[in-house]
């Protein structure tokens, strides 16, 4: 699996550390938790197990700095006037990340639920700024007076993505197709949340 983009450029000044972060990251994603063993990594790398170890003192601490080093392409828009304008501008941004990265997406998923060790310090720094962002779009709106406020904005986004991130799923999983039409989601938003 490629990760063209996917992960920022290590610029460590150690090159033989960003080797091991990009070799466990590929790794994790092509094998999953298990199947990256500090031995393959160190291979893919072009080191022996004990730099790995000297490097990161184990697996998990590895695995968990590579992650953290993931940058998904998803750019929700920043908060503008227009609730619709937005709600179109992250949808799209949402549909086009799926549809770039949505192998990543796929293969990291079902690791993390597998392996707790990996998010127990909570998701990956970027990912966790990307949440951040697009609660702060909601946030804004509720602020404005267009969304309604009886849920926070952590629920509102949620309640936004989730049913495109399943909508995903599904076709991936299970080949369920599930049509869309961005205008009539928006909609449909608009209409059970927006204020009144």
């Amino acid at each position: 699996m490629g990760l063209n983009g996917v992960v920022a450029k290590v610029t460590e000044a150690d090159p033989t550390r960003a080797r091991l972060l990009e070799a466990a990251l590929e790794l994790l994603l092509e094998r999953g938790y298990r199947g990256a063993t500090t031995r393959a990594i160190a291979q893919r790398a072009g080191v022996n197990e004990v730099t790995l170890f000297r490097h990161f003192g184990s697996k998990r601490a590895l695995l968990r700095e590579a992650l953290d080093r993931l940058r998904p392409s998803l750019a929700p828009p920043s908060p503008g006037k227009s609730l619709e304008a937005d709600l179109r501008a992250l949808l799209e941004a949402y549909l086009r990340f799926l549809e770039e990265e949505g192998s990543l997406v796929l293969h990291l998923i079902p690791e993390l639920l597998r392996h707790p060790e990996l998010r127990s310090e909570g998701p990956p720094k970027a990912v966790a700024a990307l949440l951040d962002r697009v609660v702060a779009l909601f946030a804004h709106h509720q602020g404005a007076g267009r969304l309604w406020r009886r849920e926070p904005p952590e629920t509102l986004a949620l309640s936004f993505v989730g049913p495109l991130l399943a909508r995903f799923l599904l076709g991936q999983a299970l080949g369920v197709g599930v049509p869309l039409e961005p205008g009539s989601y928006v909609q449909g938003v608009l209409r059970g949340r927006g204020s009144p």
